[in-house]
């Protein structure tokens, strides 16, 4: 539930992005980071170079989803073999769509057999787009209940 003074707005239609309009608040934008641990001592080596491929071309297919607004591919500075993909959605529902499409899941599979199992999915509560730009607070888009009504609970 969006907190007070902050309306969440429904997704935006297909291909367009979510703009906030003075007095009214977007619903949160979405971080997906899926972190990679490659084997041991291979982050300078051919293998590396092929994972980067490969992760270049799921950057590739998922920006032709609807609702995706950044991706980057980031490698850890104190050890090679840690990478990161870290992808901005319009929200929820735009991720796990873009998940969904043929292409994404013929690029993106293969690298997941690299995957460290943590939570991938974050809502942007407070973003700040620049040195001199004023923070923006987002409305989460959250059900009230979700940390109780899961699969499982």
């Amino acid at each position: 539930m969006p907190e007070p003074g902050f309306e969440a707005q429904p997704e935006p239609e297909a291909g367009r992005s979510m703009v906030a309009r003075p007095g009214r608040q977007v619903a949160a934008p979405v971080l997906a980071i899926v972190r990679f641990r490659l084997p041991a001592g291979s982050g300078e080596t051919a293998a590396a170079g092929e994972f980067a491929a490969g992760a270049d071309r799921a950057l590739t297919a998922l920006g032709q989803a609807d609702g995706y607004r950044a991706g980057r591919l980031a490698r850890a500075v104190d050890d090679p073999d840690e990478w990161v993909l870290v992808t901005e959605w319009d929200g929820p529902g735009a991720w796990r769509r873009a998940l969904g499409r043929f292409d994404v899941k013929m690029e993106l599979t293969p690298l997941l057999a690299h995957a460290v199992d943590a939570p991938g999915a974050f809502e942007v509560l407070v973003g700040q787009d620049g040195p001199a730009v004023a923070p923006r607070r987002y409305g989460s888009a959250l059900a009230p209940d979700a940390a109780t009504a899961a699969p499982g609970r």
